[in-house]
């Protein structure tokens, strides 16, 4: 990685010093990848996708209980069940994209299932729910529905509810990705992004409740939908837009077994003494080769010393660490030469 991050100084440019990779999973460029080209279209991707979420969610008590004729305590009972489903959404959606897909699939697959959840309830409202037309406003009461079309109302909902969820938790860390905080111009711009990025989210709030407010108050529910879907669809069209200029950190897989890890060695090194140089007989891994994984280490410090006892390095953990050493130079030293020999052929 240290080879191909040099060969991308001397032909391309400075490569970003906090580990993150470009589209092709090569070592992000500064001047070609992340920065505020990329954390602006993430700025107006959350600004229209708030507008869109809350374009359904700021009204949907009324919409209960004027067009599928609920009473006040059902609907706000449903709402509540409907705004936890989202928050629970977003453990799953910070949990696969820490886990296995990465921010930029997450965001993206969950914005889709958003856009469909809208699409869904747009045209549901359109042709089913809003029966007469003109019906859910303050003076005309709609009609009777059947459970197919009173289903498909909450299969839209509940999909909505998976796409933002799942969605919200990753777009801001996502954005933040784009500046590399070992740089010290673009860590200020990290810092000045999630005051724009909060700006954006509360503007797209401000324009949801009161223009869309206004649209569904007066009746016009399948207008507001329609606006909310279409800002949605513009938020995922933009973002797929920007996906050559986004870096990224590559997911660190499942982190129960980690867990487990701790827990072992916990069990196994209760009996361990402190090591007597203290930090320096410890286990550790080089700060550069953790940045490379995408991870961040963790400074030591002088409180709860004693789960220093986890990395202390016994003898069984020496032998251990000794053989898969070597294993590993070896592999790395005939992967280098294979690299070598490709190369020769291809001059040839």
């Amino acid at each position: 990685m240290a080879c191909l991050q040099d060969k991308f100084k001397e032909g391309e440019g400075e490569c970003t010093f906090d580990g993150t990779v470009d589209w092709h999973g090569r070592p992000a460029i500064k001047a070609k990848s992340g920065q505020w080209a990329a954390g602006i279209i993430i700025l107006l991707n959350q600004g229209l996708a708030t507008l869109a979420f809350f374009g359904v969610g700021v009204n949907l008590v009324l919409f209960l209980t004027r067009v599928l004729q609920q009473s006040n305590a059902d609907a706000a009972n449903n709402v509540s069940k409907w705004t936890g489903t989202v928050y629970i959404f977003s453990l799953v959606g910070a949990f696969l994209s820490d886990s296995y897909w990465g921010r930029y699939k997450t965001c993206a697959v969950f914005q889709v299932i958003f856009v469909i959840g809208l699409v869904i309830l747009s045209l549901a409202s359109y042709l089913f729910l809003i029966t007469p037309k003109g019906c859910g406003d303050e003076l005309t009461p709609c009609g009777s529905h059947s459970s197919m079309e009173v289903s498909l109302f909450y299969i839209s909902i509940y999909l909505i509810a998976l796409g933002n969820g799942g969605y919200q938790p990753n777009i801001a860390t996502f954005g933040a990705d784009q500046f590399d905080e070992d740089d010290p111009r673009e860590g200020y711009s990290k810092v000045a992004f999630f005051s724009y990025f909060y700006l954006a989210m509360n503007l797209g709030s401000l324009f949801s409740n009161t223009i869309l407010g206004y649209f569904e108050d007066e009746g016009m529910w399948a207008l507001g939908f329609w606006m909310s879907a279409g800002s949605a669809f513009a938020a995922l069209v933009l973002f797929l837009g920007g996906t050559a200029r986004y870096r990224h950190f590559k997911p660190s897989g499942n982190p129960l077994s980690r867990f487990g890890q701790v827990i072992i060695a916990a069990m196994k090194k209760c009996r361990v003494e402190m090591p007597s140089d203290g930090e320096e007989e410890l286990y550790d891994v080089d700060t550069k080769d953790c940045s490379m994984n995408g991870n961040r280490k963790i400074l030591h410090t002088d409180g709860f010393k004693f789960y220093f006892l986890l990395a202390g390095l016994t003898t069984i953990d020496l032998a251990v660490y000794t053989a898969c050493a070597r294993w590993y130079k070896s592999i790395k030293l005939e992967k280098k030469c294979e690299e070598n020999d490709h190369e020769e052929n291809l001059r040839v």
